[in-house]
């Protein structure tokens, strides 16, 4: 699919203004060398408190999304496993597909896989409910493009983030979760900036689904492998691009609430 990449620096000003949730995948997004560092908690109460809340929408389990829910300043709940679980803390797990059959998923992911180059569990495997997945080792786009062929023909999706390969009896979609949420919520889509750096995003990037759609310059890499682009990419990378982004919402919703 050809789409132009636009620099987020040319985002309308009016567009972000608008803006009321950031729907935000984590890894390669958010962290800067794997971890979340102190001017990203700070940048989200900042969003908080200007009316703009943060919804992490990961590849992660839904054991560690539960961490996120729970410690992340501001943060009242996640979406895990790219779409597939809702999580809040003290509640139990919501499950927005039906129970895979791990057995079946693990099983396929032994037969596709190259008989020189065997995929490897997660190692948060234990704590996942709605998908089954593996470590990326060094994979690229093109060998793990030809592994998501191979399942198809088993009626199972395959997605990668940064991170890891998934295996899944439905299909991710990550921005189909952050719309089911936010409707809960009175958000209007319009009203939504999304923003992520791998394939499992593309559900965040289908045109027309939010007011904004934003790529890390990861994007550039794996440009090969989206069938969605975002409509707008940072210059920067991590949790460099993310911040950029924060900032300019920030300066966008907080210049329009001086206004009125």
């Amino acid at each position: 699919m050809s789409q132009t990449l636009r620099p987020f620096a040319d985002a309308p000003r009016d567009r972000l203004a608008r803006i009321r949730l950031i729907a935000t995948d984590i890894d390669g997004t958010m962290t800067r060398k794997g971890k979340l560092n102190a001017d990203v908690l700070t940048a989200i109460v900042q969003l908080a408190d200007a009316g703009v809340e943060v919804l992490p929408v990961t590849g992660r389990p839904a054991g560690e999304a539960l961490g996120l829910a729970r410690y992340l300043p501001c943060v009242r709940e996640a979406i895990a496993e790219n779409g597939a679980v809702l999580v809040r803390p003290d509640q139990d797990v919501i499950t927005l597909w039906n129970p895979p059959d791990r057995a079946l998923l693990t099983r396929v992911a032994a037969e596709v896989a190259a008989p020189n180059s065997p995929l490897h569990l997660a190692e948060d495997a234990f704590c996942r409910v709605g998908d089954v997945a593996f470590l990326r080792e060094g994979r690229g786009d093109a060998e793990i493009a030809a592994l998501a062929e191979r399942g198809r023909a088993h009626d199972v999706f395959v997605i990668w983030s940064s991170v890891h390969i998934h295996f899944s009896l439905q299909s991710p979609d990550k921005g189909a979760a952050v719309l089911s949420v936010s409707a809960e919520r009175g958000v209007q889509p319009d009203q939504i900036l999304t923003i992520g750096d791998a394939p499992n995003d593309i559900g965040l990037w289908i045109p027309g689904r939010f007011g904004l759609t934003v790529g890390t310059a990861d994007v550039h890499s794996h440009a090969a492998a989206l069938s969605h682009k975002p409509e707008w990419v940072c210059d920067a990378k991590g949790a460099d691009a993310w911040l950029m982004m924060a900032q300019r919402v920030l300066q966008a919703v907080t210049s329009q609430t001086g206004a009125g």
